[in-house]
């Protein structure tokens, strides 16, 4: 071993097992693993599972913040994404990001810095 980091392989994201985790903005309990951080730069990548009828809060991170759906379909500030859908939030940008009515959806969220959210004292505080 040369003192490398090692890859980090996972070769079916749609069968990971998920553990259960609850943070402030969601209403019921989501499935969540920690894919990886980066020690130097504090990123932060997750699989993320919203059940169907999971509601979520209007927030923001102090970090920008990537999707990647996966599966199901997510309402992400009013627009409708399916697999293989992508959307960004640059850091501080108000977000509302849930599961599209009557869906579930699975996706890889990245982090890039450290996790922290914030809800948002309004419904809809920014454009859509």
């Amino acid at each position: 071993m040369t003192g490398r980091p090692a890859a980090i392989l996972i070769p079916d994201l749609l069968d990971a097992e998920l553990q259960p985790a609850q943070p402030v903005i969601y209403d019921t309990p989501i499935g969540l693993r920690q894919l990886h951080i980066d020690p130097h730069s504090g990123d932060e990548h997750y699989l993320v599972h919203y059940p169907q009828g999971m509601t979520a809060a209007w927030h923001q991170h102090s970090a920008a913040h990537t999707i990647i759906v996966l599966d199901g379909a997510l309402s992400a500030n009013g627009h409708l994404l399916g697999p293989g859908s992508y959307c960004h939030f640059p850091a501080g940008t108000p977000m509302h990001h849930q599961p599209a009515d009557g869906s579930h959806c699975r996706f890889v969220t990245i982090f890039h810095g450290p996790f922290d959210v914030f809800p948002e004292e309004e419904e809809d505080p920014g454009e859509t």
